[in-house]
C-alpha cells in the first residue's frame, strides 16, 4: 500500500486510462453482441420506439408472415446515405420480428448481379437503380406475403420517408393479418375515383383509403344504402334527390355511422372542366337543420394566423401575400385529447367552413380541428374569378371568436323525414294513376321507417374537401423512374383516422404521422405578421395620398407654353409637399423592415445561444464545480 502512495502520479495516470480503455473496448463488445436492443430515444415524437400500436398489431398476429428484405451492398458503398438508412430499416425489421415472437418470418438477402435473389426481386416488383455504367442495379425493397398468398411490396425504401417507415410497415403488417377490410360506402361530388371514359387516373388520397378499407361507390341520385355498407363517407356530396336524402337519413337513423366532408366553396371542382356550373359548394341543409347541425354555405372562415403566403398574378403583376383562405393549421388548432388527431400534426385547408351545433339541439359538439382568434367569416364571393389574396386580405377583418372546423357529433336524434319515405317524383309525360301508384309501391323501403335514431349517432363532419385535393397534402417527385411521394400535412390522415375511428379499430392512429418534422417558428412568424399588419397600413396610408394628388392635379390649372408645363407658386409648393411626405411615408417603411429584421435577428440570436451554448456552459460549470469539491476533499485527505 506504502509502495502504491509513492508511485509516481503520471505513472497512475497512464495505467488508469489504459485501464479505461480496455474497459471501453470490452463494454463495447459485449454492446455489439448481447445489447443489440438497448437504446435511448429523445426524439420528441419518438421515432426510433415502437409505438404500442404496432405492438397491438403484432400481438394480433394468428398466422406468420414472411418479410424479405432485399439490400444490395454494392448500393451502400456507393451511396452511404442508402447505407445508413438501410441499417436502420434492417433493425427495425428484426424489432419487428422480435417483437411478433414467431408470426414474422424475416429473411435478409443480398442479390448478387445475374442471380437468383435478383431475378426474384424483379419478379416480385422490386425498384431497381442503376450503380454503374455497365447497367448492374441496386435494390432496396421489401416484400411481405402471408399463408393466402397475399403480397405487400415496398419497391425501394426513399430516405425521405424515413419519418414515416413504421407507419409504412405497419400498415403492411396490418393489411396482411388482416384480409378482411371495412366496407365503406363513399358518395362524392369530386372526380376521385378512377374513370376510363375520361382519361384520368385515382386520387392519391382515394388510394390511400382503399388500402385499409373497401370502397364501394354510391351514386349521387341512389334511393337505398346497402346493408354491408359500414361506414358512410361523403365527400363533397350533391344530393338534390329527395330519395337519397332519405337513404342517407334512414342509414343514420339506424345506427349508421358517417364522416361527411362539405364545403362552402371547393376550389377544385369550381375550376374543374368536368364539374357543372355551382359544383363549388355543398351541403346537406335539410338533414343538418333537423338533426341540429349549423354550417354556412355562403361564406368561408379566413384566419390570418393560419394564412399561406402565396404569390399569384394579379392584373399581370405577381402579388405576394397571405391568402387567409388557405390555411396550415398546427396541433395548436388540433384537439390533442381526442383519438382522431391526438397524434395528427399539420391539416392544409382551402376557405374552410364553420360548424356548430344549433340551439336546443340534443347533439353533443367535440371540435377536432379550430381556427384562432383571428380569424373571421369571408363572403365566398370574393373566391369569384381571378386569385386576388392582397385585396380579399386588405377587406378581411377579423371577429376574435374561434371558429370550429372540424367535430364529432353524437347524441340521438330525430329523421328528417317524419312522414315517412317521400314520394316519388312523377316522371316527365307520366299520367297514368295506377302505374304512379304501383311505382309507389315498388320504391317502398324494405326496413321499417325509423322516426329517430337508434340509440346515439356518431358523426365525424369536416367543413373542407379540398384537403383532399393533392396539391394540399402530398408532394410527388420522379426517381429514377420512379413516382416517390412526400406527405407534407396529414390530411387523408385525418379522414382515415376518423373512418377507422367510427369502425373500431385504433391500433393504427396512433402511428400515423408521429415523424412528421416541419417545426415552424411561430414567435418570429407572429413577429412578421406584426410588422407586416403595420407595413400594410403604411401603404394604404401612401395610396391614399396618391389618390389625393391625383385629384388635386386634376383640379389644377395647368398653362402650357413652347411644349412645356409651367407650374404656378402653389403648384410647385404642393408637388414638394407631396415629395417631402412621400420621402417621410418611405423612411416610415424602411424603419418597419428594419425593425422587423431586428426584432427576427434577435430573437435568432437568442435561439443560438440557447441551443449552441447553454448545454455546453451547464455542463462546463457542473465539471469545474465537481472538480473544486474533488480538489477541497483531496487536500482534506492530504491534510489529514
Amino acid at each position: 500500500m506504502q509502495s502504491l502512495q509513492n508511485m509516481d502520479r503520471k505513472k497512475l495516470t497512464v495505467a488508469g486510462l489504459v485501464v479505461a480503455a480496455l474497459f471501453l473496448f470490452f463494454l463495447n463488445i459485449l454492446a455489439t453482441n448481447e445489447v443489440t436492443d438497448a437504446r435511448l430515444d429523445l426524439t420528441e415524437n419518438k421515432l426510433y420506439t415502437l409505438s404500442e400500436g404496432t405492438y397491438d398489431i403484432l400481438d394480433a398476429i394468428d398466422e406468420p408472415l414472411t418479410y424479405r428484405f432485399y439490400f444490395s451492398k454494392k448500393l451502400a458503398e456507393i451511396s452511404p446515405q442508402h447505407g445508413i438508412y438501410a441499417g436502420r430499416v434492417r433493425e427495425l425489421l428484426e424489432n419487428y420480428a422480435k417483437a411478433a415472437d414467431g408470426g414474422i418470418n424475416l429473411q435478409i438477402i443480398t442479390p448478387e448481379p445475374f442471380s437468383v435473389e435478383e431475378d426474384e426481386a424483379v419478379r416480385f416488383g422490386l425498384q431497381g437503380i442503376p450503380l454503374d455504367q455497365t447497367g448492374e442495379l441496386g435494390y432496396f425493397g421489401l416484400v411481405a406475403t402471408n399463408s393466402t398468398d397475399d403480397r405487400e411490396i415496398i419497391p425501394f425504401f426513399d430516405p425521405g420517408r424515413e419519418q414515416f417507415l413504421e407507419y409504412d410497415l405497419t400498415r403492411i403488417t396490418y393489411d396482411l393479418a388482416n384480409p378482411k377490410k371495412t366496407t365503406i360506402g363513399m358518395m362524392t361530388g369530386l372526380p376521385m375515383e378512377a374513370d376510363p371514359m375520361l382519361q384520368y387516373e385515382p386520387w392519391p388520397a382515394y388510394n390511400q383509403i382503399v388500402q385499409f378499407f373497401s370502397v364501394k361507390s354510391i351514386a349521387s341520385d341512389a334511393d337505398k344504402i346497402d346493408d354491408d355498407i359500414d361506414i358512410l363517407l361523403l365527400v363533397h356530396p350533391k344530393v338534390r334527390e329527395q330519395k337519397t336524402l332519405y337513404a342517407i337519413d334512414q342509414f343514420i337513423m339506424r345506427g349508421g355511422r358517417a364522416v361527411i366532408l362539405l364545403d362552402p366553396r371547393n376550389e377544385t371542382a369550381r375550376l374543374s372542366p368536368q364539374m357543372p356550373p355551382g359544383a363549388g359548394s355543398s351541403d346537406l341543409k335539410k338533414l343538418f337543420d333537423i338533426w341540429g347541425i349549423t354550417f354556412d354555405p355562403d361564406n368561408f372562415i379566413g384566419d390570418r394566423a393560419t394564412a399561406v403566403r402565396v404569390s399569384a398574378p394579379v392584373q399581370g403583376k405577381d402579388v405576394i401575400a397571405d391568402y387567409v383562405s388557405w390555411q396550415v393549421l398546427d396541433q395548436r388548432q388540433l384537439n390533442t385529447e381526442d383519438v382522431i388527431t391526438a397524434q395528427l400534426s399539420s391539416i392544409a385547408l382551402a376557405s374552410p367552413g364553420g360548424l356548430g351545433v344549433a340551439e336546443g339541439a340534443s347533439l353533443k359538439m367535440t371540435p377536432l380541428i379550430q381556427s384562432t382568434q383571428i380569424s373571421g367569416k369571408v363572403s365566398t364571393d370574393q373566391l369569384e374569378g381571378e386569385m386576388n389574396p392582397a385585396a380579399i386580405l386588405e377587406n378581411f377583418k377579423p371577429d376574435n371568436e374561434i371558429y370550429t372546423y372540424a367535430a364529432r357529433f353524437t347524441g340521438k336524434v330525430k329523421s328528417a323525414f317524419p312522414d315517412g319515405a317521400p314520394k316519388p317524383e312523377k316522371k316527365e309525360g307520366e299520367e297514368d294513376e295506377e302505374k304512379a301508384t304501383a311505382d309507389s309501391e315498388e320504391t317502398k323501403p324494405a326496413v321499417p321507417h325509423l322516426t329517430q335514431s337508434n340509440g346515439d349517432v356518431n358523426l365525424v363532419v369536416l367543413a373542407d374537401s379540398d384537403l383532399l385535393t393533392t396539391r394540399f397534402w402530398l408532394r410527388q417527385q420522379d426517381f429514377f423512374g420512379q413516382r416517390m411521394s412526400q406527405p407534407v400535412s396529414n390530411n387523408v390522415d385525418f379522414v382515415i383516422n376518423s373512418l377507422e375511428n367510427l369502425s373500431g379499430s385504433q391500433a393504427l392512429i396512433g402511428l400515423r404521422s408521429r415523424g412528421l418534422s416541419n417545426r415552424p417558428f411561430y414567435k418570429i412568424l407572429e413577429l412578421r405578421n406584426a410588422a407586416e399588419d403595420r407595413y400594410r397600413q403604411t401603404e394604404r396610408q401612401l395610396t391614399t395620398k396618391l389618390k389625393e394628388l391625383e385629384e388635386k392635379l386634376r383640379d389644377m390649372k395647368v398653362s402650357e407654353a413652347d411644349q412645356k408645363v409651367i407650374l404656378t407658386t402653389e403648384q410647385r409648393r404642393s408637388f414638394d409637399t407631396f415629395r417631402a411626405e412621400m420621402l417621410d411615408v418611405r423612411k416610415q417603411l424602411r424603419d418597419v423592415q428594419l425593425a422587423l429584421r431586428r426584432d427576427i435577428e434577435s430573437l435568432d440570436t437568442r435561439l443560438k445561444i440557447i441551443n449552441i451554448w447553454v448545454m455546453p456552459v451547464v455542463i462546463a460549470i457542473v465539471a469545474i464545480l465537481l472538480a473544486v469539491v474533488r480538489r477541497r476533499r483531496y487536500k482534506q485527505k492530504a491534510t489529514h
